[in-house]
């Protein structure tokens, strides 16, 4: 039950950060303010993959982390968009 709530949890996150990274190249902004969305978007996208891979264990870290990196990233995105 855990792991299809951590797997339902990726996918929604996974889909969400492919999505605004599109919307960011749309978007007319600075080109070092994209590339900083851009790059920290990639490294999220890369993070579930890794986690399910076995590159990166399983373990509370991950757990704690990762929201709170996607929350900060979320964040980020509703800064430029003001």
């Amino acid at each position: 039950m855990i792991r299809f709530i951590l797997l339902a949890f990726n996918v929604a996150a996974v889909t969400f950060l492919i999505y605004t990274i599109f919307e960011v190249v749309r978007k007319p902004l600075a080109k070092q303010k994209k590339a900083v969305i851009i790059t920290a978007g990639i490294i999220l996208l890369i993070v579930p993959f890794a986690f399910f891979i076995r590159i990166i264990p399983p373990n509370l870290l991950y757990f704690l982390l990762y929201p709170v990196a996607v929350s900060f990233f979320v964040y980020l995105i509703w800064v430029e968009k003001r």
